[in-house]
This record gives structure tokens, C-alpha cells and sequence, in this order.
């Protein structure tokens, strides 16, 4: 599934064009590096978003189906940090 469909499916960004603004801006990156719109998400993958003020910390632990309930949205991904924490993927589990 495309990262900026996965934002927007997830809940994470509002609108897909929006993720899509955010991932041209280098506000997001995937296992630590920059990501386009297009990058493919896999389970297991860590997204970060960084804001102005804000970072977070995603690790993908479902991809949302074609036929997706949005009431699950917050099952698809596991919050690693949330806004001024600092991610230290050693203390990760």
C-alpha cells in the first residue's frame, strides 16, 4: 500500500493530499529515511512524522483493507513516540 494512502487511511493525515504535501516536504520518513507519496508500506515499518513541534513515532502493524472500517484505524499502527519524545530504537521491542 502507497504511504500517502496509508496516512490517509490510518487516520495519521487527514487527506491524502495532504500526506502527500508532508512527504514532498521531507516531514516523513520510513525506517529512518525520507519518503515519497509512492514508497510501498510494509508491516513492521516505522514511520516518523516531524512538525514544527511536533514528532512522531509509527510502526505499521496492519495495512487497512480495500473495504476498511475506520473505527479500526487505530489498530493499524502502534504509537513508538509521541510529540517531544525521543525514539531510541534500541528501547523499542
Amino acid at each position: 500500500m502507497r504511504l500517502d494512502l496509508y496516512l490517509k487511511m490510518t487516520g495519521i493525515a487527514k487527506r491524502r493530499a495532504f500526506a502527500k504535501r508532508l512527504c514532498d516536504e521531507g516531514c516523513i520518513k520510513v525506517q529512518g529515511r525520507p519518503a515519497k507519496a509512492g514508497r510501498i508500506v510494509q508491516v513492521g515499518d516505522e514511520i516518523e512524522l516531524n512538525l514544527r513541534d511536533r514528532r512522531d513515532v509509527y510502526r505499521v502493524v496492519e495495512l487497512p483493507q480495500k473495504s476498511y472500517n475506520k473505527q479500526r484505524a487505530n489498530e493499524c499502527f502502534e504509537i513508538i513516540t509521541g510529540p517531544g519524545e525521543n525514539h531510541d530504537p534500541a528501547k523499542t521491542t
